[in-house]
């Protein structure tokens, strides 16, 4: 499967890297090209693409704000010279944040985190039939083993000190000598969501929230009120079905 994309950044000697560290990758499929983010918002309004590389600071337009103008933004990535930038771009929900000048194996690992996004996406039949269906799991160090865990399987993650207890579909639970932080910014940002300071949720599971409450399969985790926002907003708002106003 072919990963669609745009690149977009006012400086065509990145666009020329990227470019290069594209033709490496053998999964990004570059359907356009811009220096101007005027330019590449009138071309995400009429054209679809699976993911957006952008800049951050470009004249007329920011990335930031290039992705808050769009009503269904694909999935994106911000690449800047300013990390002062990240958590801002974090809370638009970004799947990544490069830091310029941007190297071969971080832009590989920004790639990994949007192909498992997508191949977990999949219906699960779709799953099976696809050979690359590694790129929708990961593997955790428990005890003396590595296991491998799907992203669709994971129900929700728990932080329990400076380990963490991930809870899956099938009713296990396994433990791992990683925190709930560090877990969280390895894991595909736009799959998983912190619905309390000790729990994280993959989204597509969620089956019910209230003003305290997110149930996951059969569990009902609290909510905490920090983040009930953007829980509220990211899970429920986008996908809610209103009534049709008279």
């Amino acid at each position: 499967m072919k990963i669609t994309c745009l690149l977009l950044d006012d400086d065509p000697l990145v666009l020329d890297l990227l470019q290069a560290y594209v033709s490496m990758t053998d999964i990004l499929d570059v359907k356009a090209t811009f220096t101007d983010p005027l330019e590449a918002h009138r071309y995400l309004l009429t054209n679809d693409v699976q993911v957006l590389f952008s800049d951050v600071t470009m004249p007329h337009l920011s990335g930031l704000d290039l992705v808050r103008s769009l009503h269904h933004p694909p999935l994106v990535v911000l690449m800047t010279a300013h990390p002062q930038y990240a958590m801002e771009g974090f809370n638009l929900d970004v799947i990544d944040f490069l830091l310029k000048p941007i190297s071969l194996d971080r832009f590989l690992k920004a790639v990994n985190k949007v192909a498992g996004i997508l191949r977990a996406s999949l219906p699960e039949n779709d799953l099976k039939q696809d050979p690359q269906s590694g790129w929708g799991s990961f593997f955790i160090r428990t005890d003396a083993q590595f296991v491998r865990l799907h992203y669709r399987d994971v129900l929700y993650i728990e932080a329990l000190k400076d380990f963490t207890k991930i809870n899956t579909a099938d009713g296990r639970t396994h433990l791992t000598l990683v925190n709930l932080k560090n877990l969280e910014e390895q894991l595909p940002t736009g799959m998983f969501i912190r619905t309390h300071r000790s729990y994280l949720v993959n989204s597509a599971q969620i089956e019910s929230v209230s003003n305290l409450e997110v149930r996951v399969g059969g569990h009902a985790l609290p909510l905490g009120q920090t983040y009930r926002e953007r829980v509220t907003e990211r899970i429920v708002n986008r996908t809610l079905i209103r009534r049709q106003q008279q």
